[in-house]
């Protein structure tokens, strides 16, 4: 059977891939914007007044309806460009020099627009946009394993929130010797779940001892499910869904045992705590002994595309590449 692409008897192949990359490419840097000034504002990173219309239009639309909801799938991308413009320390350690990539990016504008409105193209168009995905992919690799690259926060003492779960966690950090740590216990008969809380930073952000309340840094709350239990990551879904505007992701496993949620730390310890109190409520609801193993990864990532944004399933790498995979992220083979 043909597919829709191979019915088209007239097709560029030129112009399908260079939207096909132009897609890509924007994705990730509305993903990297979101990340970076969520972390840094907390709820109030963005606002909503700009793409009051445009969102309204768009949903409006009740009979085809999509899942977006990020108000930054609604601005354009110059005013997505000037975003980064007007916050570019947070971008930096990501992106070229900021000379150097506003060259660039305006040649991509300029590709993008003939792109849109179906004028032919330059014949070194895609080489254009494959260099620059070239030049910033150690970037985005960067942006993207620091977000995974999560330490204990230790000792726990030290911080309110790690402070009050601690004891959710039966093989939490122990002190084994002068500032010596290792992970050791044993979880008694018949617990359902292990809440463990751990945080990240940005890399723009400064190494601080505090992290309630500071810019860039980022609480990382993984609730795990033991023995037969499993998530009804629908019905949790629907229940976190009232945290959308605070926190940054809900991340879930292939195999529905976790629930892994980023919280902005800058949002304080009462707004933190209120969450994972919360979540801790919304697992125990959302527990079930049924789970099919029949292509258990596609049927989570198919749930997490029935969502907004901000959910993320397990194909997402945001929700599995760490520091200690390397890899070309945009898949960029040089000739």
């Amino acid at each position: 059977m043909l597919s829709e692409l191979e019915k088209i008897s007239d097709r560029d192949e030129r112009s399908i891939v260079l939207y096909a990359r132009l897609w890509q490419f924007e994705k990730w840097l509305r993903e990297m914007v979101y990340v970076e000034l969520k972390s840094k504002k907390g709820r109030n990173w963005f606002n909503l007044n700009k793409i009051k219309n445009t969102y309204e239009t768009d949903k409006a639309f009740t009979h085809i309806p999509t899942t977006n909801n990020n108000p930054l799938s609604f601005i354009t991308f110059p005013d997505l460009l000037k975003l980064i413009d007007k916050d570019w320390d947070l971008f930096s350690e990501y992106l070229p020099p900021q000379n150097i990539w506003k060259i660039k990016i305006d040649e991509i504008i300029h590709i993008r627009n003939r792109v849109a409105h179906f004028r032919n193209g330059h014949r070194d168009d895609v080489d254009r946009l494959l260099q620059l995905m070239k030049d910033i992919d150690k970037g985005f690799w960067r942006f993207c394993t620091d977000y995974n690259d999560i330490h204990p926060i230790l000792p726990p003492e030290r911080d309110a929130v790690a402070n009050k779960y601690v004891h959710l966690d039966p093989f939490a950090y122990k002190e084994i010797s002068d500032n010596q740590w290792a992970r050791l216990g044993t979880a008694p008969r018949g617990l359902k779940y292990i809440l463990s809380v751990n945080s990240s930073r940005r890399r723009w952000s400064e190494k601080s001892a505090e992290i309630a309340d500071t810019p860039g840094h980022i609480y990382d709350v993984i609730i795990n499910l033991r023995d037969n239990w499993f998530f009804n990551y629908p019905k949790a879904l629907k229940e976190l869904d009232e945290f959308k505007d605070k926190l940054i992701h809900v991340c879930m496993d292939s195999l529905s045992k976790e629930i892994r949620v980023t919280i902005p730390a800058v949002i304080g310890t009462d707004e933190v705590c209120s969450i994972i109190d919360r979540m801790i409520e919304i697992a125990v609801n959302s527990l079930t002994l049924c789970h099919s193993t029949d292509d258990a990864r596609g049927k989570v990532q198919k749930i997490s595309e029935d969502w907004p944004e901000h959910v993320l399933g397990p194909d997402n790498p945001l929700t599995y590449l760490g520091p200690d995979m390397p890899c070309d992220f945009f898949n960029i083979t040089k000739n």
